[in-house]
C-alpha cells in the first residue's frame, strides 16, 4: 500500500493545484524562506539540471510546507500550523518530470545523504490524476535536527521544459518529538510470539514461504485468478523480475473474469522488521485503528494479520516470518475470499 505520508502529500498536491486561493487562506505560510545558494550537500544533483531564478509559486510553497508538516505530524489538533524554518532552490530540466522520480529513489537518497529508507517509493507521479508533475518527500534526523525535503517537478505544456523546486525544512528533533501526535498507536514491540488461536483463511496452517522466486511466491495461477501483471513497486509499469530482501516490494495484479485482486509483497531480513510495516498499513487501510477482535487483526504474532471490509472493498494483509503480503479486492469480500482460499501461503 502507499504510505500514509505519500497519500497525504498527493491529496494536498491536488488540493493546492485545484484551489490554491482557498489554500492560501487556510494555511499560514509564516516568514518568507530564503533561496539557497546551491543544492545541499546531502541531496544528489541529477545530470541535466540548470540553475533557475524562478521562485516557487505560493501554491508550491504551501504544498511542500504542508506535506512535510503532515509527514512529521508536528502539530497537535488545534495548534498553530505555522511550519518550521527552511530554504529552497530551483532548477530547470529538459527531460520529463518522470526523470525526477526515477532518479530520486529511496536507495539513492539513503546511500547518498543518509535519508530514512523506505520500502516503497516516496515519489508520486501525477499522470494518473491528469497532472504532468511529480512530488517526492524525504526525511531524516541529523545533528539533533529533524529535516524534511520536498521535491516538486512540473512541465510547461508549451516549452516542454521541466521546472524542479527543492525545499528543505528543519527544526530541533526534541521540539518535533514534543509536538508530534502519532496518527496510530504503536504496534507491540519485542519478540514475535506464536499466534494463540486461528487466523482468517487458516494462514497459520499453511506452508511458510521461502526464497525470492517471484513465480513461486506469487504464482501465475491462484484458484480462478490468473496473474496478469507483475510490477516493480518503485516504478509502476516496469516488469519485476526479482525481489530483494529489505528492498522495494513487488506488485501483482490477478484477474478472474470481471474480478481483480491487487497483491503486494515485500521481504524483510527478520520477522520483527516485517512487523514494523503495521503502523503504516493500519493507518492506511483502517484509519489507524488496530482491531482487537481476532477475526480482524493480530499483531506481533506469527502469523500477524489485518482484515478490513468496507465500502471500498475487502483488504487482507499478513506476515509469514519476514514476508509481508497484502491482497486488496475492490469487488468485495467474496472476491477476496476466492483468492485467499487458494493462495498457497
Amino acid at each position: 500500500m502507499k504510505s500514509t505520508a505519500t497519500a497525504i502529500a498527493f491529496v494536498i498536491l491536488l488540493f493546492a493545484i485545484i484551489s490554491c486561493n482557498l489554500a492560501g487562506k487556510l494555511i499560514n505560510t509564516g516568514q518568507d524562506m530564503p533561496r539557497a545558494s546551491e543544492l545541499w550537500s546531502v541531496v544528489p544533483r541529477m545530470d541535466g539540471l540548470s540553475p533557475s531564478d524562478v521562485e516557487p509559486p505560493l501554491a508550491i510553497k504551501l504544498i511542500m510546507r504542508t506535506v512535510l508538516n503532515n509527514l512529521w505530524r508536528l502539530n497537535k489538533e488545534g495548534e498553530d500550523k505555522t511550519p518550521v524554518n527552511g530554504d529552497w532552490i530551483t532548477f530547470t530540466h529538459n527531460g520529463p518530470p518522470a526523470d525526477i522520480k526515477n532518479f530520486y529513489t529511496s536507495e539513492r537518497m539513503t546511500s547518498f545523504g543518509n535519508w530514512e529508507a523506505s520500502k516503497e517509493s516516496t515519489c508520486i507521479d501525477g499522470k494518473d490524476k491528469g497532472i504532468d508533475g511529480v512530488l517526492c518527500v524525504f526525511q531524516k534526523i541529523a545533528d539533533k535536527k529533524q529535516i524534511g525535503l520536498a521535491i516538486v517537478a512540473g512541465q510547461d505544456e508549451k516549452t516542454k521544459q521541466t521546472t524542479v523546486f527543492y525545499l528543505r525544512l528543519e527544526q530541533d528533533a526534541e521540539s518535533a518529538s514534543a509536538n508530534s501526535s502519532p496518527a496510530v498507536p504503536p504496534v507491540k514491540k519485542g519478540p514475535v510470539t506464536k499466534l494463540n488461536g486461528t487466523a482468517p483463511y487458516g494462514i497459520e496452517k499453511r506452508p511458510m514461504p521461502i526464497g525470492t522466486s517471484l513465480d513461486q511466491l506469487l504464482p501465475k495461477q491462484v484458484g480462478p485468478y490468473s496473474r496478469v501483471a507483475l510490477e516493480r513497486s518503485q516504478q509502476r509499469g516496469t516488469t519485476a523480475t526479482s525481489i530483494e530482501i529489505d528492498g522495494n516490494g513487488v506488485y501483482a495484479t490477478y484477474r478472474s473474469l470481471d474480478r481483480e485482486v491487487f497483491v503486494e509483497l515485500s521481504i524483510a531480513s527478520s520477522p520483527e522488521y516485517a512487523q514494523s510495516s503495521w503502523d503504516v498499513v493500519v493507518g492506511d487501510a483502517n484509519e489507524g485503528i488496530y482491531p482487537t477482535d481476532p477475526r480482524y487483526g493480530s499483531f506481533g504474532t506469527e502469523p500477524s494479520y489485518l482484515k478490513v471490509v468496507n465500502k471500498d472493498g475487502a483488504f487482507f494483509a499478513w506476515t509469514r516470518g519476514g514476508y509481508f503480503l497484502s491482497a486488496a479486492a475492490k469487488g468485495g469480500e467474496a472476491s477476496l475470499d476466492a483468492f485467499m482460499e487458494a493462495f498457497p501461503y
